[in-house]
């Protein structure tokens, strides 16, 4: 992901507009080669130390007038390899077995450079020229590229381009979100997207347009770079419905005026992420399978519809049924919350009677409420506690079914 420094963007009338660069046309192909050069350069050096690397990517965008395109690049490239290196502690051993060979054989009078790396390196069973080359392996500049997926030029300009974007949200306060036509499976993918990264939304639904408002970086007082990355990642599962738009407030430069971001299709930004369909968090089955084995009066659902509360539209991540009586009860999972939100979200529940129980992340939250209290309401870390979200199933359940007060 790029940072705020790479980030290219010219402000219009108080619209941000990030520089794409061309994927079409007279000037396509000179980025393309660029990027395929740099993508080669990074396949070519694996198994090298990245100084090596560094040095050729210079040596490469030496002289280049589009200096912040290069360094994006190779920004881009680095976050995609895998480097390995030695620890603190590996790397100061090494060297303390070697100088105190070398001042052993030198008090005696013998010292040879060659001798002492020798008996050095058997002494740490070793070949000499490991050892040599790892004395610094501790270093960043030393860290040797041991695996790069190779990449095509024309992927690499892409991923750019949408990184460009990803950079601008990083800087906002607010986003506004809206998907139209979206087939139901295709929502509950979305909206489990949001929701699973910890997103602070607002979702509503009106004919065949699904609204999304979310809480940008910039408006949390805790946890703000953790939820830039979070916030940034989403853009990629949006990419992959046909129609959407996008609009954010932004804060960019040193004065952090606040200003517009849109954005839709016809930016032709690419995704490069695989559709999976009815995506599932690894979460999903860990909190099922504890379920399974502290409530066997009750069965359980992944796959569930979303609940129409009003404009108000829930995709609650389970369903529960149990299997005496038959009642039907949901579970939502929420990462980061505001105080405002869950209590617009419970007074929702409440009007529309939904037998809906919400799971709220306690290390996340932005607000201090005291919403624990809530009979409906399970704070948990990491995954849901299933005795005690079958504990306010079965409030609910003895609720629903107790015979009316005469």
């Amino acid at each position: 992901m790029l940072t705020a420094d790479l980030l290219r963007a010219r402000v219009t009338k108080g619209v941000v507009e990030p520089r794409y660069l061309p994927t079409e046309g007279p000037r396509a192909p000179g980025w393309r080669e660029l990027a395929q050069t740099l993508c080669d350069a990074y396949v070519a050096h694996v198994g090298q130390p990245r100084h090596a690397l560094e040095d050729a990517l210079d040596a490469l965008c030496a002289g280049r007038p589009d200096f912040k395109v290069s360094k994006g690049f190779r920004k881009l490239l680095d976050d995609r390899s895998t480097w390995a290196g030695l620890t603190p502690a590996v790397a100061a051993e090494r060297r303390q077995a070697l100088f105190s060979r070398a001042a052993e054989l030198r008090r005696a009078g013998r010292f040879e450079r060659v001798e002492a790396l020798r008996q050095a390196a058997a002494a740490l069973e070793l070949e000499p020229a490991e050892l040599e080359g790892g004395l610094y392996g501790d270093l960043k500049r030393n860290e040797l590229l041991s695996e790069h997926p190779p990449l095509a030029g024309a992927q690499l300009v892409e991923r750019y381009n949408l990184a460009l974007a990803q950079a601008t949200l990083l800087r906002a306060e607010s986003l506004r979100v809206e998907v139209t036509g979206a087939p139901p499976e295709r929502l509950r993918q979305l909206v489990r997207n949001v929701k699973w990264h910890g997103l602070l939304t607002l979702c509503e639904r009106e004919g065949e347009t699904l609204r999304l408002e979310l809480d940008g970086p910039l408006s949390l007082f805790q946890s703000t770079p953790r939820y830039g990355v979070r916030m940034a990642g989403f853009l990629p599962a949006l990419l992959l419905c046909e129609a959407w738009s996008l609009e954010a407030t932004v804060q960019l430069g040193k004065r952090r005026r606040k200003q517009r971001f849109v954005l839709d299709p016809s930016a032709g930004l690419a995704t490069h992420r695989r559709d999976v369909g009815a995506w599932v968090p690894d979460t999903v089955p860990a909190f099922a399978k504890r379920f399974a084995e502290v409530a066997e009066e009750w069965s359980l659902d992944t796959e569930v519809a979303a609940l129409a509360l009003g404009e108000t539209l829930v995709v609650p991540d389970f369903r529960f049924v149990h299997r005496e009586s038959g009642w039907i009860g949901y579970l939502e999972v929420l990462g980061y919350w505001r105080r405002g939100s869950v209590k617009r979200r419970l007074e929702a529940i409440a009007a529309h009677d939904a037998p809906l129980v919400l799971a709220l992340e306690k290390g996340l939250k932005v607000d201090k409420a005291n919403l624990a209290k809530a009979a409906r309401i399970v704070p948990f870390r990491e995954i849901p506690d299933a005795r005690k979200v079958r504990k306010a199933l079965e409030a609910l359940r003895a609720s629903a079914t107790a015979p009316a007060p005469r």
